[in-house]
């Protein structure tokens, strides 16, 4: 074990940060903070060690985001060189493994957007062995791994072609990372609006959500806002209601009424998938209070363009529930207002 702890701290830790210099110039153009964490003993990690090359904004800890890892299988006959992701995730203040089809997906995702740069190289291989029988998180490992190349132990090449390899692999992950920068919209991850009230509330989980701060600018939540008015707006005309617009002076978005009907309408957008949404104190308990005169009506899918000032939204796609009875065990609290005691 202790010469295993200096292979993995040691040697290939120090070989892989001696060649990020040249990967800054060769390769990445864009990512100038690229670092190495290596881990062969932290409690069943043990079991699979691993050394890790990745962006320090946007992967600060090995269960977030996207990177390079070599990972070791639990017999010692094979290291594979892997695009990976983060498979765990923080939840209810706590890590737990992501679901695997939650992980098949975002490896979907992925091989999708990097198809053209990865069809190269024919040696690349899609599912890693690691053999672990003690820990979760080899399968975990297993899921979550986008592309590999794997080395036997017997037949490991020269040091020219780990170089070659390690480059190459590089400047795949900095093709995933120029994508995930310009992508609101991944699989498996936070709505942007909703990570974004997330670090408002709590400051430190910035470093648990995307690992770079608010996601949407100020001018960006407006123009989400306004398309999914609209979209709400032209769905509710369409199907005979006279609407008026009150997000401005009440806690919900449309007030819509036909004949002896009315409706209180909460109408929230976004780019992600809609399955979930920011709520507030006031909209919970109104919509509660007025129901069943209530709609929720969710516009996912919104197309950003970033490009243009101010930015501008178009397309979504229309949910609608009716009537929207709020469910209190699908609320989860962010945060909490507390009256603090008098003090003498």
């Amino acid at each position: 074990m202790e010469k295993r702890g200096q292979l993995i701290r040691g040697e290939i830790a120090t070989w892989l940060r001696s060649r990020l210099p040249v990967l800054a110039t060769e390769v990445l153009e864009t990512i100038q903070d690229l670092k190495v964490e290596a881990r062969d003993a932290t409690g069943l990690k043990s079991e699979i060690p691993w050394v890790r090359v990745y962006s320090a904004s946007r992967s600060r800890s090995a269960t977030e985001g996207w990177y390079l890892v070599y990972l070791f299988s639990a017999s010692g006959d094979c290291v594979y060189l892997t695009l990976m992701q983060g498979t765990t995730r923080w939840v209810n203040g706590e890590y737990k493994p992501r679901p695997a089809q939650e992980l098949r997906t975002r490896v979907e995702w992925a091989r999708d957007l990097l198809a053209t740069h990865l069809t190269p190289r024919s040696d690349l291989v899609e599912a890693i062995r690691l053999g672990a029988r003690r820990s979760p998180l080899g399968a975990s490992y297993e899921a979550g791994a986008v592309a590999a190349l794997a080395y036997e132990r017997d037949a490991i090449p020269p040091e020219e072609t780990l170089e070659l390899d390690l480059s190459f692999l590089v400047s795949v992950l900095s093709q995933l990372y120029v994508e995930v920068d310009g992508n609101l919209a991944q699989p498996g991850e936070l709505a942007p609006e909703v990570a974004d009230v997330m670090i408002a509330a709590d400051p430190t989980a910035n470093r648990r959500t995307s690992g770079q701060g608010f996601r949407l600018s100020v001018s960006e939540r407006l123009a989400i806002e306004k398309r999914a008015v609209k979209v709400a707006r032209d769905y509710l005309v369409s199907i005979g209601f006279d609407v008026k617009d009150v997000g401005a002076t009440r806690p919900y978005d449309l007030h819509a009424t036909r004949r002896d009907e009315q409706l209180f309408v909460e109408v929230k957008g976004t780019t992600s998938t809609g399955n979930e949404v920011i709520l507030t104190q006031g909209e919970v308990e109104l919509h509660e209070r007025e129901h069943p005169h209530t709609m929720l009506i969710v516009v996912s899918s919104i197309r950003l363009d970033r490009e243009i000032d101010p930015p501008t939204a178009s397309s979504g796609e229309l949910s609608v529930v009716h009537p929207w009875s709020i469910e209190r065990t699908r609320l989860t609290p962010i945060a909490y207002r507390y009256d603090v005691p008098t003090r003498s």
